[in-house]
């Protein structure tokens, strides 16, 4: 019983130091149990092997100084951000009922299901404008989500007569894949959306425009970076970091702590994914010209307020960056619904005549 002791142990540093990495990456649930599996298993295996060879020798002695010297920069740079990767990666299927576009106000719509170039299914509904042809706004979700994370936004659109195409991403919902992943990954699923957009006969191919809630945001900005023909005007809301060149700069050791960290989580990412990261955030917007751009952020979110500050400072006169005081991330439908809804309805009114 008493070799547990050590163990066990371990296992209660781990799930602490684990905690506070995950509290820097927005997970600290997650970052407490990786810690504490972390902690817990090669503790076992140095108590039961090295234990083999009698526990008054010297490397048993100090086992304690062996783990420390190994996990601590084990479990901050590599394997916890590979963890987070992998954690915020998990695919989600699951059929997508109790509600379709006809409890959004549409009038009709269609099942589709659409093949990217990389052989994922994208699985979603198409709902026609009111004109022939007329504009149609594509919605991305958030993170996590699937195609009814918009619906309130679908609500707002299809009763404003414009076509609205909305699908799950890759990995989510109804949509194939074996991960989910981080919004740099799947600008190209959007293209393809915008390929079988374009060959639809009710689509006029020069009024498509996005609402890109969160992740989608992300994926929204690395398309149209992709091809700026495509997308005339982005409605962006909660857009964060995609390189640490976007992050504000530090001004404590815990914001530099948190900068070095998802540095490592880039790295881990593009280990995973098997594909770089786009460039910054505050490169590429400057480089969309050809679109009509609208940034939302929450106000009480400090981070996304200065990174959106940042952009709006950076960005072209075709940008418009909107703070939304008060409001979480992605909240402002939640705080002010009306004076949103008309925005957003004024925005597309002026950008896709």
């Amino acid at each position: 019983m008493k070799r547990l002791y050590f163990p066990a142990f371990n296992a209660l540093v781990g799930a602490a130091f684990g905690g506070a990495v995950g509290y820097y990456v927005f997970a600290p649930v997650q970052g407490i149990l990786y810690g504490m599996a972390i902690g817990l298993i090669p503790a076992l295996l140095l108590e039961f092997l090295l234990g083999k060879s009698g526990t008054d020798s010297w490397i048993y002695k100090r086992r304690v100084l062996f783990l420390v010297l190994l996990e601590i920069p084990l479990v901050t740079f590599i394997i916890g951000p590979y963890a987070y990767v992998v954690a915020n990666s998990r695919p989600d299927h699951y059929e997508i009922c109790c509600e379709t576009p006809l409890d959004y106000g549409a009038d009709t719509y269609e099942s589709v299901q659409i093949r990217t170039p990389e052989g994922f299914t994208l699985s979603g509904w198409f709902i026609p404008p009111v004109e022939n042809p007329g504009a149609v706004i594509v919605l991305l979700h958030g993170g996590g989500r699937d195609r009814r994370g918009c619906s309130w936004y679908a609500e707002q659109l299809i009763n404003a007569g414009y076509g609205i195409m909305m699908y799950d991403q890759r990995g989510l919902g109804e949509s194939s894949g074996e991960i989910a992943p981080m919004g740099y990954v799947q600008a190209g699923d959007l293209l393809a959306v915008l390929d079988f957009l374009q060959d639809r006969p009710e689509v006029d191919p020069e009024r498509i425009g996005a609402v890109g809630i969160s992740t989608g945001a992300h994926i929204s900005i690395n398309a149209a970076y992709r091809d700026q023909r495509r997308i005339k005007a982005m409605w962006l809301d909660g857009i964060q970091a995609q390189r640490v060149e976007d992050f504000p700069a530090a001004e404590t050791t815990g914001e530099e702590f948190a900068l070095l960290i998802n540095k490592m989580i880039l790295a881990m990412s593009e280990l995973y994914y098997h594909q770089p990261v786009p460039a910054a955030f505050i490169d590429i917007l400057p480089e969309l010209r050809n679109a009509a751009i609208m940034m939302v952020a929450g106000g009480d979110e400090r981070f996304e307020r200065l990174v959106n500050e940042q952009y709006r400072d950076a960005a072209g006169t075709n940008i418009e960056v909107w703070i939304i005081e008060g409001a979480r991330h992605v909240g402002g439908p939640f705080v002010i619904p009306d004076e949103y809804a008309d925005r957003m309805l004024y925005f597309f009114e002026t950008n896709l005549p």
